[in-house]
């Protein structure tokens, strides 16, 4: 018992050893002398090591920086190139230029002859970049009562941080100012705090969508009237108009004035598929250092990325010349960027929900962090809408059989009236070629929605809807009224359902299949 006691009441190594106190005291000394130059000398090795380790990391390596910085980037580098077609490119083909805080209008429904990839027949829209630089933006919409419309105002990484409209804040004539960072002016009193938006960057990319629901002229003219009243105005200017926005056709184009990278005039349009890696990394270094910009000063993950960048000479401060790098280095960035761009086509196509046979985009938003799922909508429709306007992202390429479509077959689709895509708003389902156009066609058809079912316009039998997709005209009078021509060759869908219900998003939808005849 005595033992055990004297085991527990000091020091085991001096029981053990049988020292006296004195030597003990001595010889712990000793060891805490040589303790504390091990501990010293074990602290610098395993610092060593780590550094070692850290430098030895795939994903500090600079192909694995690359790919990873492609995902990154990516949504951010073609809000740049459009950001440019839309405020600095005034060439005499471009039909969209408008300057800064104004709205390009699409003025009439879309046909083949603008050239826009997975365009939407069912609304007409307006879009344009809003420049806070020197302070804040006013957009007033006007009352809008007998149609679906919406405003949403997306920031550099693609997030909508603001989203308004009919089915969100109601009908009401309404006037939205966005507050840049590093305001200090007074915001006017006209503006309750619901309509006061806090705004991340100095940049803003801004969509007005109404409802076309027959296409008459009379309809588009209507439109065209709330379009006309839909304005985009610095606050200076809102303010010397005694408190009103300034009508679009009353204000001057301003051109934008941000830095041109080489080559962006020629990449910018299909920038995806046509940028190189030397396009895309000086892109992106000059996206770090654009004061417009700002990046996620609050979150790690993009701490450790603008880390992983500085390591390959891209970041703020830095002086990123790709024909000064090392062949080594060149290589290592076209080898990364080439993996990434793989990699996010590959996802588009394998990890989409699968929805009876459609693939639905994974869009639930969190682009602070989710850097593939950003990367994937920037590709397939960079701009597209957040879910909570319009789940715009299911996608059919093949038939029932897993065969590609063809123009060369004949295809049937069928609703059953009691169970009928389920939204708020209204479905539409366009169709395109292999490439994301619309091809004319002799009845000038291009989809089919709800409205068209709404206003009698598609042929119901037994409470089914068939759709009959073909080249050919149908002979019998039902089926040509329900025809969606098809191009001659291959061709897809993208439909768009505005005001989802959870099954869209989530996939469990029983959207039908396109059978083959």
């Amino acid at each position: 018992m005595e033992n055990t006691k004297r085991l527990h009441g000091a020091p085991v190594w001096a029981a053990l050893s049988g020292a006296s106190m004195d030597s003990s005291r001595e010889f712990m000394s000793s060891i805490r002398t040589l303790s504390a130059k091990w501990l010293l000398a074990i602290v610098v090795i395993g610092l060593a090591l780590c550094t070692q380790v850290a430098q030895a990391s795939p994903s500090q390596k600079p192909e694995a920086v690359a790919e990873r910085a492609y995902l990154y980037g990516l949504q951010q580098a073609i809000f740049y190139g459009q950001r440019w077609i839309y405020t600095q490119n005034d060439a005499e083909t471009n039909d969209i230029y408008s300057g800064l805080n104004r709205f390009f209008w699409v003025r009439k429904q879309i046909t083949p002859d603008f050239p826009v990839v997975t365009p939407n027949a069912t609304t007409l829209y307006g879009s344009g970049f809003l420049d806070l630089r020197d302070g804040p933006v006013v957009i007033e919409v006007p009352e809008i009562t007998d149609r679906y419309f919406s405003v949403q105002v997306m920031d550099p990484y693609g997030i909508f941080r603001m989203i308004v409209g009919s089915p969100f804040n109601g009908t009401k004539a309404r006037k939205y100012i966005l507050i840049p960072p590093g305001f200090s002016g007074e915001v006017p009193t006209d503006f309750p705090t619901t309509d006061i938006v806090q705004w991340p960057s100095k940049t803003a990319y801004g969509v007005v969508r109404m409802a076309v629901m027959t296409g008459a002229e009379a309809e588009i003219k209507k439109i065209n009237a709330y379009q006309d009243q839909v304005t985009m105005t610095p606050l200076a200017d809102w303010l010397a108009n005694g408190h009103k926005g300034v009508a679009q056709a009353d204000r001057d184009i301003v051109p934008g004035d941000y830095v041109i990278p080489a080559g962006l005039p020629e990449y910018a349009v299909g920038q995806v598929d046509k940028q190189t890696a030397e396009q895309y990394f000086t892109l992106l270094h000059i996206i770090l250092n654009d004061p417009t910009m700002p990046v996620l000063e609050d979150s790690l993950l993009e701490a450790e990325m603008l880390d992983q960048l500085k390591s390959i000479g891209i970041g703020s401060g830095l002086a990123f010349d790709w024909s000064k790098l090392k062949p080594k280095k060149r290589a290592a960035l076209e080898a990364g960027f080439k993996a990434g761009f793989e990699s996010v086509r590959t996802t588009l196509k394998t990890n989409l929900i699968n929805m009876n046979g459609w693939g639905v985009v994974r869009n639930d938003g969190g682009f602070e962090t989710r850097w593939m799922d950003r990367a994937v909508i920037a590709d397939a429709a960079w701009a597209a809408p957040d879910k909570n306007i319009s789940h715009g992202g299911a996608f059919l390429f093949t038939d029932a059989d897993g065969k590609p479509l063809s123009g060369a077959n004949k295809y049937t689709m069928t609703f059953d009236m009691n169970d009928l895509p389920p939204v708020t708003q209204f479905w539409s389902i366009p169709i395109y070629d292999a490439n994301g156009y619309f091809v004319a066609n002799e009845i000038n058809r291009y989809t089919v929605n709800s409205f068209m079912l709404a206003a009698g316009d598609l042929v119901v039998s037994d409470g089914k809807l068939v759709i009959y997709i073909q080249h050919e005209k149908p002979s019998d009078p039902d089926q040509l009224k329900n025809w969606l021509p098809a191009p001659a060759e291959g061709f897809r869908f993208t439909t768009r359902y505005y005001g989802p219900y959870a099954p869209l998003t989530s996939g469990t939808y029983n959207m039908p299949k396109v059978v083959k005849v």
